[in-house]
């Protein structure tokens, strides 16, 4: 009863307010697509900015006060900041507003309080530790959807999901350890209880003998989800509420008795409150308040102030931090939190198609760009400039829910693709990383621009249709990956154009449960035309146990989307190309947790380019982008004009577009800057071009819409 109840009160069937207050559950396949592990700054880190170079993914970190001890636990002020989709956040719920602190923390985002089920035939539970089980999850959502399974975050190292041992280890404590990170080298137990609500905590040991206890919670709004189901006369939109709740640890204590607490205030169901940091040693780290935000943070003899402001989203910005010396960080972010917002029709007019299950709609505000400055003490500054971009994964299957069919007709009649939802998610849209430019009083002005082809792609199994997108599931197993092998698989470049000519492409893997972000190659020189050195990454993509696990554990996200966190896929080998010589070094043997323990080394003489076999570059750009411009809508068979910037070195333009169910064809293709088009079915016309010369093409231009309208003169729907 409680489960049904539970469900009862999440999930509601609701009118055009949800559409108005929610994301749509295909706005969320981003999120599901992991950035690579290849995370960092480049060119000069002076503002803490990292990036996830395969998807342009950008972040901040800054220490404002450490205080060195006697041992070797951290006792420190660490703030945080991301760039993300806010349009559905109405606050900023960090403890720095819209940047948070790094602490030691356990959690994840459920669609109610963090309790589990083991399955739904079992009631939740708050014995969320010892109980394996998921969020609980209701009618027409799927986990996928929201649920990333639990993550940990250690300082000093990557955010994981913790996975389900497959081996539990009792240690000397007498503890059972049923939890253990990807890598097999932290791992997690129960605490009976928290100390500010119901249910379990966690204890964390890693491999140097640090333990961490998990056993104070804190919640904040993470917005809501929508989804639509469109059954033939009676189209039904539902809405839930997502928060995310964390448990913070309290308590960290090295193998030696050494001790640093974390003190909180916060009620288990409100926003993390932290007020002290305290070591055995003395050192202490006192915080104040105003309202929400930290004001304030001493050691006891200096103070770090911090200064925000509001935003006419009603989302709290940080703007200053003031040092102990009287000098001062200005943070300018109002580009990223207020304007940060990947925008979306909030319905669908009534019979157009503007996405399907493999195809999605583009955002209406596809072509802007979102600006970001950070000012140091000494002056220097960093403008950080974003766009919005569709990245995602190749070779991914495709079998899709919500598929309807007229009783009585072929399987997918009668479907309205608006609602369709891949299982695995395929591609979506995102904050990208455009250019970092540093300048500043007595700096000569350095720039870094990024671009990117992001490689996506999927994959019908016999019996899988266009019209009727579902897996046969009594023939196939669509779940699996249709291609294993590098022959076959995919992947996405980034090529950064910076300072002083240095020029670096990345190759990362995006292969569906193959080689999905792994960093294959990186080739550096001067111009893709002139490529100086190329190093080559092989890795073990076998998922076969060897004298390592292929897997620690088990994931519990599903539709794959743990795969990633599961499979640790280690590197084997490593070659450089430089001035003809080779140089290569192969792990040959590894211990029980995938560590090197021995590895040779070689050098040889061969060609300048890779031998064959090796992944191929894809081709790069030789060309600046053109601007795109295009009207915001038209009417079915009305000729309007497309238009595009003249670019330097181009001898011709191809322009292409799509329709917003279809794929990319060429509309022109000349030296003019200027052509005529018409549709004649209502849909979302995508327009794109590039230069070219006998060299090559450019990049793509971002994408530009124009929405077709019916005239009222027979222009069809679009099928």
């Amino acid at each position: 009863m409680a489960r049904i109840l539970l469900a009862c009160v999440l999930i509601l069937a609701c009118g055009p307010l949800c559409a108005q207050q929610s994301t749509y559950v295909w706005q969320k396949f981003a999120d599901r697509i992991k950035a690579s592990e290849a995370i960092s700054p480049l060119g000069n880190d002076l503002f803490g900015d990292r990036v996830g170079l395969s998807k342009g993914e950008l972040s901040f970190a800054a220490t404002d006060l450490a205080l060195p001890g006697n041992d070797s636990l951290r006792v420190a002020l660490e703030r945080q900041y991301s760039v993300f989709d806010r349009r559905w956040r109405t606050s900023s719920p960090g403890m720095m507003a819209d940047w948070d602190l790094s602490l030691p923390s356990i959690g994840a985002v459920f669609a109610s309080d963090w309790v589990v089920q083991p399955n739904v035939s079992h009631p939740v539970s708050t014995a969320r530790c010892s109980v394996v089980g998921r969020a609980p999850v209701a009618y027409p959502f799927d986990l996928s959807d929201f649920w990333r399974g639990v993550t940990l975050n250690l300082p000093g190292e990557e955010a994981g999901e913790i996975l389900v041992a497959n081996s539990p280890v009792t240690l000397a404590d007498g503890r059972t350890y049923t939890w253990v990170t990807g890598n097999g080298m932290t791992r997690l137990a129960c605490l009976p209880t928290v100390k500010n609500g119901a249910g379990e905590g966690f204890l964390a040991v890693t491999p140097d003998g640090t333990r961490y206890w998990f056993d104070w919670m804190g919640q904040t709004d993470e917005g809501g989800l929508s989804e639509s189901i469109y059954i033939p006369g009676q189209p039904t939109l539902y809405g839930v509420a997502l928060k995310k709740t964390m448990l913070y640890a309290t308590r960290v204590e090295d193998r030696f008795g050494n001790r640093v607490d974390y003190t909180y205030d916060n009620a288990w169901n409100a926003r993390p409150r932290l007020t002290r940091i305290q070591a055995t040693d003395g050192r202490t780290i006192t915080l104040t308040y105003s309202g929400a935000n930290i004001s304030s943070a001493t050691d006891g003899t200096r103070t770090w102030t911090y200064t925000y402001a509001s935003t006419a989203s009603g989302r709290t910005t940080l703007t200053q931090v003031g040092l102990p010396d009287g000098s001062r960080w200005s943070i300018q972010f109002q580009g990223f939190t207020q304007d940060g917002e990947i925008r979306y029709r909030d319905y669908t007019p009534g019979g157009e198609i503007v996405r399907t299950c493999t195809h999605n709609d583009v955002p209406l505000n596809i072509g802007n760009t979102f600006v970001g400055t950070l000012t140091h003490p000494s002056g220097a500054m960093g403008t950080f400039t974003m766009d919005i971009r569709e990245h995602g994964r190749s070779n991914v299957p495709v079998s899709c829910r919500n598929v309807t069919t007229l009783v009585g007709q072929p399987n997918g009649s009668g479907n309205n693709q608006n609602d369709d939802v891949n299982l695995w998610a395929i591609k979506g849209y995102s904050f990208t990383l455009k250019q970092k430019r540093i300048s500043g009083p007595g700096l000569a002005t350095s720039e870094w621009n990024y671009s990117y082809v992001p490689g996506t792609s999927f994959y019908r199994y016999p019996g899988t249709t266009v019209q009727y997108p579902v897996c046969d599931w009594q023939n196939h197993n669509c779940s699996l990956p249709p291609c294993t092998s590098d022959s076959c698989a995919g992947a996405s470049t980034t090529t950064v154009a910076g300072p002083g000519g240095e020029w670096v492409r990345y190759t990362h893997g995006n292969s569906y449960r193959y080689n999905e972000g792994k960093l294959l190659r990186v080739e550096r020189g001067t111009s893709a035309s002139n490529i100086l050195q190329t190093t080559v990454n092989a890795y073990d993509l076998s998922l076969q146990n060897q004298v390592y696990p292929a897997s620690f554990g088990e994931s519990l996200s599903v539709n794959s989307d743990g795969f990633e966190a599961m499979f640790h896929r280690p590197a084997v080998s490593r070659t450089v190309y430089q001035d003809g010589t080779s140089f290569t070094s192969v792990t040959t043997a590894f211990d029980a947790f995938a560590r090197p323990i021995t590895v040779t080394r070689a050098s040889a003489v061969v060609p300048a380019a890779p031998p064959p076999g090796t992944p191929a570059p894809t081709p790069q750009p030789l060309l600046a982008t053109s601007a795109l411009t295009v009207p915001g809508s038209a009417y079915t068979h009305q000729t309007f004009a497309v238009s595009w910037e003249a670019v330097a070195d181009a001898t011709y333009y191809v322009l292409e577009s799509r329709t917003s169910t279809g794929s990319f064809s060429v509309r022109y293709s000349g030296a003019a800057l200027t052509t005529s088009v018409s549709f004649a079915v209502v849909t979302s016309a995508v327009f794109q071009v590039k230069a070219c010369n006998t060299n090559g093409c450019g990049e793509y231009s971002p994408q530009r819409v124009t929405v077709i309208r019916s005239s009222g003169g027979g222009g069809g729907i679009e099928p």
